[in-house]
């Protein structure tokens, strides 16, 4: 199991390996819902611990996030894009 920690909610909640993020986000945390494909950036998030334990970003993760001006790095990324491979993982939004 993965562990998710909620920086700026204060809460934490285990998933399973390999499972998408999103859906957990949506039923434990007061996370924003968008588009669920990668073509908003209502779900955008910093990660703060734990990028390593991520998938690879997607082609519409890239390109929203450079319509954002955010810095290309690993830790911006979009929630509804993540895959958790394992271990543990902090973010914020």
């Amino acid at each position: 199991m993965a562990k998710i920690i909620i920086k700026n909610e204060g809460i934490s909640f285990e998933i399973p390996d390999n499972a998408r993020l999103f859906p957990y986000l949506l039923e434990n945390t007061s996370f924003p819902a968008g588009c669920d494909d990668g073509t908003t950036s209502i779900c955008a998030c910093t990660i703060i611990k734990g990028v390593e334990n991520l998938n690879p970003k997607t082609h519409n993760e890239i390109v929203t996030l450079a319509k954002l001006n955010l810095p290309n790095s690993p830790r911006n990324r979009l929630a509804c894009q993540i895959y958790v491979k394992k271990g543990e993982i902090e973010l914020e939004y």
